[in-house]
């Protein structure tokens, strides 16, 4: 496939101010969309893009760049503007007719031959504030649906986006990185950021990169990637723990609302209480990211048991689309299966 020019394309309105904000409760720096509000102060940007402000998610490079120069030129800032910064939110981010496909490199060898690969095919690269690596590329999303979907790297055909997979390992160990395209997802750039730059089609090479460096090929649906076991005649996916942080990363703002109320509903609940949750977390948070928020929630349980838990979201996602949300405060902060 011809290569996409740069020159008679651009980025569409995918650009959002971001900034990190100290949560009290992981003590630890959290990466945030923000928004300046009417008065001229810069607050968190909350509820999505389904939500009252959802015009702050997809500026215009011009207009947020705009925004972040006026708010810099004022005498009075908010706390916490060092760390302010254009960035992007991946929700049908695009470039042309290209969506942006990001890996985002959290541990990396740049002599090994998927970091050597994956910089060499990108159109765009930068750096993160720890010294990671942000690699951009654009897929024609027609085209890679069946590639990606082949090698199971699409989030559930139920959740709302289509690529988010975090914690990948390469096969030589050398690499950890997330894969992020048209997600719910923050790309918190620390470098400023060259508009000037766009992408090519990279769909084949890219896929091709993936498949032959990542231990990717399982049943479609089949949950989490990690340890596996065997249960009986039935293959059990173990989900591996995660921190919160990582957790908060990856979630849209309405979300985290509903995660903050997760967070006080004990785990420590008869089993079909335990499953009807679990569907609700589904119904929320799809089948990846779905999958360590049950596991992280059921977690500090007294009955906990890895095996089991993996096991019973396997079955919560065979449920899953036959189901609804049953939780009428997670229905009405998220509100999005009414609509």
């Amino acid at each position: 496939m011809p290569e996409l020019s740069m020159s008679n394309s651009q980025y569409n309105n995918c650009f959002v101010l971001g900034s990190k904000m100290w949560n009290p409760e992981t003590r630890r720096l959290i990466k945030v969309p923000m928004y300046i509000d009417r008065k001229g102060w810069l607050k968190k940007l909350y509820d999505g893009k389904a939500g009252e402000l959802c015009k702050f998610y997809e500026l215009s490079y011009g207009e947020v760049t705009r925004t972040f120069n006026d708010y810099f030129a004022r005498k009075r800032r908010s706390g916490g503007a060092a760390n302010l910064r254009v960035s992007l939110y991946l929700d049908n981010a695009m470039f042309g007719n290209l969506h942006i496909f990001v890996i985002d490199f959290d541990k990396f060898d740049e002599k090994s031959p998927f970091f050597i690969g994956a910089k060499g095919l990108a159109d765009k690269v930068t750096r993160s504030q720890g010294g990671g690596y942000h690699m951009f590329y654009g897929v024609d999303k027609n085209v890679a649906t069946p590639l990606f979907d082949s090698i199971n790297l699409l989030t559930s055909c139920y959740a709302k986006s289509y690529i988010s997979s975090t914690g990948n390992v390469t096969l030589d160990e050398a690499n950890k990185v997330d894969f992020f395209c048209d997600a719910y997802h923050l790309m918190y750039e620390w470098e400023p950021w060259d508009n000037t730059v766009g992408l090519t089609d990279k769909t084949q090479s890219l896929y091709e990169l993936i498949r032959d460096s990542f231990p990717v090929k399982r049943a479609k649906n089949a949950g989490q990637r990690g340890n596996r076991r065997k249960s009986g005649n039935r293959e059990v996916v173990l989900l591996e723990e995660k921190d919160e942080l990582e957790l908060l990363s990856r979630m849209s703002g309405r979300q985290q609302n509903v995660f903050d109320n997760l967070k006080m509903i004990s785990s420590d609940c008869p089993r079909e209480e335990w499953f009807r949750i679990g569907i609700d977390i589904w119904n929320i948070f799809g089948d990846d990211l779905g999958g360590d928020v049950f596991r992280f929630w059921s977690e500090p349980g007294e009955s906990f048991n890895p095996q089991g838990c993996s096991r019973t979201w396997g079955n919560i996602m065979e449920r899953g689309p036959d189901t609804n949300l049953w939780n009428d405060t997670w229905r009405d902060m998220f509100n999005v299966f009414d609509t």
